[in-house]
């Protein structure tokens, strides 16, 4: 049964005793699993952190000492060794505490500047960000130097002992499983994708088990399908990431795992060796959005484990010529396209902007993360309102997302005076309906994947100008977007916008470009298409190794 962060917060405001037990049944599950042969002892304390437990594990010989028979000390659960004499093994966590409503609303922490740059934000914010660009830029051109772009070696021929540890070993369970590791169950493009992939899974007739690398309230929990056969592990909470190899050995044994979908889990990147020496059966397969520009981002971790990984789904022909230029992988790259074309391609709306129009409708629809460069956004609508007072046009601009940085903004929209132009509004908005509404989109990101949002823009009439970062040029014409570096985003995007005002002829041209790139990514495979073929091999005991239809 899938894990409801608020079902969790209700049932712990009427009855905390039954949730607190819930919760120790989770962490016994949990410890039982990754020590089947010792006694575990373990030890329960109320947290005060609505996202983690803080669990420290303490081998045998171990004693209680003061500091552990605290005022938070809630009581001792001892797990029997099924074996005459199992080792003892102590386990030390806390239970979260129930998330306020507070951070029900938004678990990540408000952004504040580094204290040496707080002068430079209040004096000129664009300055600030044009700072940050340049210290970023420097760090992007020393990546190779600093961080590894080799893969993992791996041996030189098969193993020769794994058949046999294959049949020993390898279960036949009446319906296979999937494991699924999320980044986190947290608002995110990327985490749009990996709750996609249960729902294929669990169609194609895949048990599925998801786990979260990173401790967090995890607010979408509730997203995840009610069914009985998908359950969320939550490994986040109470196991720390050292544990997770073997705790992934047991689980792959003891529930028939015949495949692992990594989604930017580190702990299941970090877990491949062993699972590969401990259950070779198992098959991998990772999925990557958005190359780094400071250390490579997922795309170098997942490189760097290729040998340990039988494919690598990728959502971009950027993505796929890193793969080749970095890593030297070809065959095992498999392109599928993060879009569900269920309309006519070649129906598409034409854009409503209209040029020399007398209204002018902005959109922004993204996390408030330095990621999607939200101080440069403000800007951009700052010179957008002096822009359309000039040449008498009637100018709003929606901002839609939630994140550390929306304090910021919103102090930095009213000291811009743009608090009756511009409208702050949470994440949960009916996109769709907002982009028909909005003229342009605007996309000032430091760095994308290839942004999702883009296609929903055209398929709405809406035109996205975008930086040139990532795979974004594969979506949205050379002509629309504009430099990477904040100043250069800002003057782009405003004579962007002047030349569609003033220029019919370039306001077509730029339509008839973005039907033309929307079209020809239709007509790839779509990342729906190539993981249900995958899962569905998985459910029928076949090989995914054997021949996946690709794209281009």
């Amino acid at each position: 049964m899938a894990d409801d962060s608020r079902a969790e917060t209700a049932a712990g405001m009427d009855d905390p005793d039954s949730r607190f037990e819930a919760e120790v049944q989770r962490v016994c599950d949990i410890y039982r699993r990754l020590f089947p042969g010792r006694e575990i002892r373990i030890a329960f304390y109320e947290g005060d952190d609505p996202s983690h437990g803080h669990p420290s594990v303490f081998d045998e010989d171990f004693s209680f000492k003061q500091e552990h028979y605290r005022q938070t000390y809630r009581g001792m659960v001892i797990l029997p060794s099924p074996e005459p004499h199992g080792r003892t093994v102590t386990v030390a966590v806390s239970i979260p505490r129930v998330p306020t409503p507070g951070e029900l609303a938004d678990s990540v922490v408000t952004w504040s500047p580094r204290l040496r740059f707080r002068p430079l934000l209040a004096v000129s914010p664009v300055i600030h960000e044009q700072v940050h660009h340049a210290l970023e830029a420097r760090r992007k051109h020393k990546v190779a130097s600093v961080h590894r772009f080799t893969p993992l070696p791996r041996p030189d021929t098969l193993p020769r002992l794994t058949g046999r540890l294959t049949e020993a070993n390898m279960p036949v369970p009446d319906r296979p499983a999937v494991l699924i590791g999320f980044y986190w169950l947290e608002m995110g493009g990327a985490e749009k994708l990996a709750f996609d992939t249960v729902n294929w899974a669990l169609a194609a007739g895949l048990r599925v088990f998801v786990v979260a690398a990173v401790p967090a309230v995890q607010r979408l929990a509730g997203k995840l399908p009610r069914h009985p056969d998908v359950i969320f592990l939550r490994l986040d909470r109470y196991l720390a990431h050292r544990h997770w190899p073997k705790y992934l050995e047991h689980l792959v044994k003891q529930e028939g795992i015949r495949l692992i979908h990594i989604h930017h889990c580190m702990p299941l990147y970090a877990s491949l060796v062993h699972l590969r020496m401990t259950a070779p059966w198992v098959e991998v397969i990772d999925t990557t959005h958005t190359i780094g520009h400071t250390n490579g981002g997922f795309p170098r971790v997942s490189g760097v484990h290729t040998n340990l990984i039988d494919m690598h789904h990728v959502i971009s022909l950027d993505l796929k010529d890193f793969y080749h230029d970095r890593f030297h992988v070809t065959d095992k790259v498999k392109l599928g396209r993060i879009m569900e074309v269920d309309a006519d391609p070649l129906d598409l709306p034409d854009v409503s902007f209209t040029a020399r129009g007398e209204t002018l409708t902005a959109a922004f629809i993204g996390r408030m993360v330095y990621q999607k460069r939200p101080i440069v956004l403000v800007k951009i609508l700052q010179r957008l309102a002096a822009w359309a007072a000039r040449n008498g046009v009637n100018f709003r601009a929606t901002v839609v997302g939630d994140g550390p940085f929306k304090p910021t903004v919103a102090k930095l929209v009213h000291r811009y005076g743009l608090s009756d132009v511009v409208t702050l509004a949470p994440g949960h908005v009916d996109v769709p309906a907002l982009l028909r509404e909005a003229d342009i989109l605007l996309l000032p990101s430091n760095n994308e994947g290839l942004a999702l949002v883009c296609y929903e823009a055209i398929e709405q009439g809406c035109i996205p100008i975008s930086t040139d970062v990532g795979a974004q040029r594969e979506i949205v014409p050379e002509s629309l977007l504009v430099p990477w570096n904040p100043l250069g985003t800002i003057r782009g995007t405003m004579a962007v916008v002047d030349r569609l005002w003033r220029d019919a002829a370039f306001l077509e041209e730029s339509q008839k470009a973005l039907h033309a790139r929307y079209r020809a990514l239709a007509a790839d495979t779509t990342a729906k298409a190539l993981l249900t073929e995958v899962y569905q091999k998985v459910a029928e005991g076949d090989a995914i190794t054997t021949e996946v239809d690709d794209a281009k």
